[in-house]
């Protein structure tokens, strides 16, 4: 039996879901369901993971992973592959793990001056009474690498071609093997290279296995590829004698492939995390566990700004809807870590407000804690290059959700009288950029101009469709999630949001963020009213609307005696109208608005 794990990011600890039952399995219960399967009569068990175990969340990354190993070594484990995010807190440390780890760390691509850095495979022989029970297992990494961690992570390392690496591997295991009488006939690969459409096909774990299923190296033999990066569920089968398995991610899953000596091909299942609600965690491991947590708990309480000027809002119906200071300020954090920290200037920031998580409370510290949990998912930073017109869908894409309506069924309106949409947590938070859109307007056509800001004169320059732009977001927007399929594709990988924030928090002014709802970077107007300033406003399909001029805006109120509002306020350029139906009492202007109040 195969025990497999991929993707953990660093999710060390049990996560509960609203429904009270387990949604991320952690350490301790994750060495407990390998220990009863080692504990099972009649049959051997093999545990592995495919990479990416100790980057995420900001628990783990506390130690750069370390604490993780020695977690890992704790349950035992048998191989594990080289992920891309191993390398994400420096060449140095990813040598490191190899030392940590009591297991092979294996990558049989990744070569550093012509020699592999990592060991390309092991042979693994739980029974050495037994012979031909022995299990190979070899590891390849995604050559994605080069450009999904900082470059800087990986200078002096190439990535070769997983398919002709994983074949020379089996070659030169075969070509000793014989030598020594030995007829190996299971090969496990450890693939750290996921089935995502913005990868090439032929650095895919679907298409090694595929190629493996026709290789004449491996006719009569059972393979099993154990695949990660993609973070996506797969299981299927190729050829006669290759079995794919992939678990997803964050200890969600728990992956097992069941290997019978008359079959070459594997049964794959998952084991969900909501399954092992009611195991017990291993005492050991909950140990480390609990110490690593009361540590990093501690670490927690150190301030990063003694007193917060401002509340940041960040609650769900704010976040989700509309523009917010807290978006504001996360937002500018990317833009301002895309400055200097990728090798091209970043032209646009945004975060999506699912990620947002809570608010920071005005005239109270700002702790690292606070910071977690405002960014508790453990994203890390990436740019990607878009086009003129990939930020334009962006931006609708952001702005399509349907309108709030009230239990009467009326469309609620904000506080400048225009619609608002319903919570999204794919709603976009921007910095060197603005929006400029109008919620009466369909789904898909509502932005009606965006505007970027030069990096030479300060000045915010019209959107152009066809020029290339450099966009900072995090990990998950930049691989297409949330429905943003606009997005993808090669991208340059940063540091942890969380870091970026806590970083731009030090030496932000935070009192020019007062405004909860400023309305000045995603702008909502009403497009029949509102006036533009010297240059034609861009709408969804790239024409120009009519030239309007701000200055020439009247502002009407409808009242009653009372002071009730009887209709939306208007922006016109034109003398205000009365309302239809009403007998006007009286009417004034004072500061440039106009009130008319019926009877």
């Amino acid at each position: 039996v195969l025990v497999h794990t991929n993707d953990v990011h660093g999710r060390i600890v049990e996560e509960k879901g609203r429904d009270k039952t387990t949604s991320v399995v952690g350490d301790a219960k994750l060495a407990t369901v390998i220990e009863n399967e080692r504990a099972k009569k009649d049959q051997t068990t093999v545990v592995v993971d495919a990479g990416d175990a100790f980057q995420g969340l900001p628990i783990s990354n506390s130690t750069k992973g370390e604490a993780r190993a020695e977690i890992l070594n704790k349950m035992n484990y048998d191989a594990m592959a080289v992920g891309n995010h191993e390398f994400d807190f420096g060449l140095d440390e990813a040598k490191k793990y190899k030392q940590i780890l009591k297991f092979p760390l294996l990558s049989s691509n990744t070569y550093v001056n012509g020699a592999r850095l990592f060991e390309a495979s092991t042979i693994i022989d739980k029974d050495k009474s037994v012979k031909g029970d022995e299990v190979v297992v070899i590891g390849v990494t995604t050559p994605e690498t080069a450009t999904k961690t900082h470059p800087k992570n990986v200078q002096g390392v190439t990535f070769k071609d997983p398919i002709p690496e994983v074949l020379n591997v089996v070659k030169e295991i075969q070509a000793k093997a014989k030598a020594t009488g030995d007829d190996y006939k299971t090969y496990v690969i450890l693939a750290h290279l996921g089935v995502d459409t913005t990868t090439p096909n032929e650095w895919r774990g679907s298409t090694l296995a595929d190629e493996l299923s026709k290789s004449p190296l491996l006719k009569g033999k059972r393979v099993v590829v154990i695949d990660g990066h993609s973070h996506t569920v797969e299981s299927k089968t190729y050829g006669d004698n290759v079995t794919y398995n992939q678990t997803g991610s964050y200890l969600n899953n728990i992956g097992k492939v069941t290997l019978k000596p008359n079959s070459l091909l594997g049964t794959p299942s998952l084991i969900k995390a909501s399954e092992t609600t009611n195991v017990t965690p291993n005492a050991e491991v909950k140990k480390l566990v609990d110490q690593l947590k009361a540590k990093y708990d501690a670490e927690n309480a150190v301030v990063v700004v003694k007193n917060s000027p401002v509340e940041l809002s960040g609650t769900r119906e704010n976040v989700r809807v509309r523009e917010t200071n807290l978006g504001n300020v996360v937002a500018d954090s990317l833009y301002e870590y895309g400055q200097t920290g990728f090798q091209n200037k970043t032209d646009i920031a945004v975060t999506n407000g699912g990620g947002l998580r809570e608010t920071i409370a005005k005239d109270k510290p700002i702790t690292k804690g606070s910071v977690i949990a405002v960014l508790p998912f453990g994203n890390t930073i990436s740019q990607i290059k878009v086009t003129g017109q990939n930020v334009l869908d962006m931006f609708e894409k952001s702005l399509g959700s349907i309108l709030q309506v009230d239990k009467a069924g009326k469309t609620v309106l904000d506080e400048n009288g225009q619609p608002l949409l319903e919570p999204s947590g794919g709603f976009l938070h921007v910095s060197g950029a603005k929006v400029y859109y109008d919620t009466n307007l369909p789904s898909g056509k509502r932005v009606l101009r965006v505007e970027v800001k030069n990096h030479d004169t300060g000045a915010y320059d019209k959107l152009d469709l066809n020029k290339t732009y450099y966009l900072t977001t995090n990990d998950f927007l930049a691989a297409g999630g949330d429905g943003y399929t606009m997005l993808g594709g090669a991208r340059e990988e940063g540091p942890s949001m969380d870091e970026a924030f806590k970083n731009y928090l030090e030496k932000a002014d935070l009192t020019k963020y007062a405004v909860v709802n400023p309305n000045s970077r995603t702008i909502s107007v009403d497009s029949k009213t509102y006036k533009f300033d010297a240059e034609k406003p861009q709408t969804s399909n790239g024409q120009d609307a009519p030239v309007l001029v701000k200055e020439e805006l009247v502002v009407t109120r409808h009242i009653d005696a009372a002071g009730n509002e009887l209709a939306p306020v208007e922006l016109g350029e034109k003398t205000p109208k009365v309302l239809k139906g009403y007998n006007t009492v009286s009417t004034s202007k004072k500061d440039g608005i106009t009130t008319h109040v019926y009877g």
